[in-house]
């Protein structure tokens, strides 16, 4: 007896994670479906960092995206951009802007990634479900299939509209939690908007 309850009990848990899973690719093929024909989307966010230290610093700001790899984010007094070869780290404040070669390595984090359509190279699980900002969201938990700088995260999905909502991405370094509002898709975003050169008498730092 105590082996067919045994049995029993292993056989719901299995039945239950199998239900979540698929539940969980379901709720993927949505949103893919979702962001598939969208051409480019903006948004307005507020962004909270907590470091391994614990120290947490908040902001708010403006993301512009646009298929492919080109996005722009305008925060906390700084503006970055991708038009998915070179990227810009702009400080009008300080007067310098650092310029790099765009990279993506698979498990590395980009808001086109993230927040606009759902990350490959991770496996992903239902999680529960939670009201964000008046929003029923799903809550999909994502882990890389490989080593990368991302070590974990979180999507939620909003339950209506099939669009995320919210991010949660842990590094080794910090927490990174995204909170998306004002969601706008397909408002015909120049290519101008993903280039920056910069203005006269700014440092230009580059890397590449």
């Amino acid at each position: 007896m105590k082996t067919l309850k045994y049995f029993l009990i292993i056989s719901v848990i299995f039945i239950n994670s199998v239900s979540f899973a698929q539940d969980a690719q379901e709720i993927i093929k949505k949103v893919q479906s979702k962001y598939e024909n969208i051409t480019d989307a903006k948004a307005t966010f507020t962004q909270t960092l907590k470091s391994s230290g614990g120290k947490a610093n908040s902001s708010s700001g403006v993301i512009y995206i646009k298929k492919a790899d080109k996005y722009r984010i305008e925060a906390g007094g700084q503006i970055i951009i991708t038009d998915g070869k070179t990227s810009w780290s702009y400080s009008p404040r300080r007067k310098q802007v650092v310029i790099d070669t765009y990279k993506d390595d698979g498990n590395s984090f980009s808001p086109n990634k993230f927040l606009f359509n759902y990350p490959e190279n991770f496996y992903s699980d239902l999680d529960g479900e939670e009201n964000v900002g008046g929003v029923d969201c799903y809550i999909i938990k994502l882990t890389p299939r490989s080593s990368g700088s991302v070590k974990s995260a979180k999507l939620w999905v909003d339950k209506n509209e099939d669009l995320i909502r919210k991010i949660n991405i842990v590094t080794n370094e910090s927490s990174n939690t995204y909170s998306l509002k004002d969601i706008s898709l397909d408002t015909g975003l120049s290519s101008s908007k993903f280039s920056f050169t910069p203005p006269a008498g700014v440092e230009v730092i580059d890397l590449r």
